[in-house]
């Protein structure tokens, strides 16, 4: 007979129908959040010409205390910006004996990016002047230095962005007659301040340059910016809004780039733990996802 084949034709067919019902009406797997970027700083160092000329100064220690913080406050700064997993090299020697001793090499390509700051320009003065009217000698302390930050892809040796630092900071005291020097060796606010500047300005960058800011929603007349307290971002800052446009293709080196169109222009009116908001001052064009870049920054606070 071949009603029960017949019936297990029938039986399978539903069995067939209720599993794929079943793969439609299963709700999709949630995407998997992007991965974080891994980054490395090598150690931190000033050129040999800039280390000689400062023992000559006699204001080395200045320029070794400096160095020393901004190692560590450069990761800091690069970790508080929340887009990377910064992996400690400031001691490459150390990890290099850690690696051997277990077997293993470390190796820079356990890193997406590489990060290397190299100071080349560091003065520690004492700027005097007398003034015989009021029986005193008035002096101001100048810190300045540059450096030269440079990002690399690591799977490509390729750099991604090379950029110049400036920093100086100036402090005025007022000394006695007898007054006619004062000892620029010591570490003080003003060496931390100079540090932490440079350290912020650096972690912008190669956050800037890896992940450009961008508008995360817009309300009425404010935007939400993905940059927090931590970032540099500042109240009273004005920045300009961007979209990507067509692609572009550079005549004599085949570059590829994307066309940016400006759209409008913000001021930074609040600043979270989480992100930033500002208010629109011209919008010919903003929306979701659009680039932000600084356009005029405001001052820092001068030293006493």
């Amino acid at each position: 007979m071949k009603f029960p084949r017949l019936a297990s034709l029938l039986l399978l067919g539903v069995a067939l129908t209720g599993a794929l019902f079943a793969q439609d009406a299963a709700p999709a797997a949630p995407a998997s959040p992007p991965a974080k970027k891994k980054i490395a700083i090598t150690k931190i160092a000033a050129t040999d010409s800039v280390k000689a000329r400062m023992v000559g100064q006699g204001v080395g220690l200045s320029l070794a205390s400096v160095i020393e913080a901004l190692d560590s406050q450069v990761y800091d700064r690069v970790l508080s910006t929340k887009r990377f997993e910064v992996l400690e090299r400031s001691d490459a020697d150390a990890l290099a004996k850690e690696s051997a001793a277990a077997g293993t090499v470390f190796q820079f390509n356990q890193a997406d990016y590489l990060l290397t700051i190299r100071i080349d320009g560091f003065n520690d003065r004492v700027e005097t002047r007398r003034l015989a009217s009021l029986g005193k000698t008035v002096s101001a302390r100048v810190i300045e230095m540059s450096a030269v930050a440079k990002i690399t892809e690591v799977a490509t040796q390729r750099a991604v962005a090379s950029t110049n630092f400036q920093v100086s900071r100036r402090q005025a005291d007022q000394l006695s007659e007898n007054t006619v020097g004062k000892n620029g060796e010591s570490s003080d606010i003003l060496l931390t301040d100079i540090t932490r500047e440079m350290a912020q300005k650096i972690a912008s960058r190669v956050a800037d340059a890896i992940f450009p800011a961008r508008v995360l929603a817009k309300r009425d007349k404010v935007v939400t910016i993905n940059r927090n307290d931590t970032s540099g971002i500042k109240v009273g800052q004005v920045w300009e809004v961007f979209i990507l446009g067509d692609e572009l293709v550079d005549p004599d080196t085949g570059d590829k780039t994307r066309e940016e169109v400006l759209v409008g222009k913000v001021k930074v009116s609040r600043v979270t733990p989480q992100n930033s908001q500002a208010e629109i001052i011209e919008d010919t064009g903003i929306d979701k996802l659009a680039l932000v870049r600084l356009k005029d920054d405001v001052a820092e606070p001068a030293a006493e």
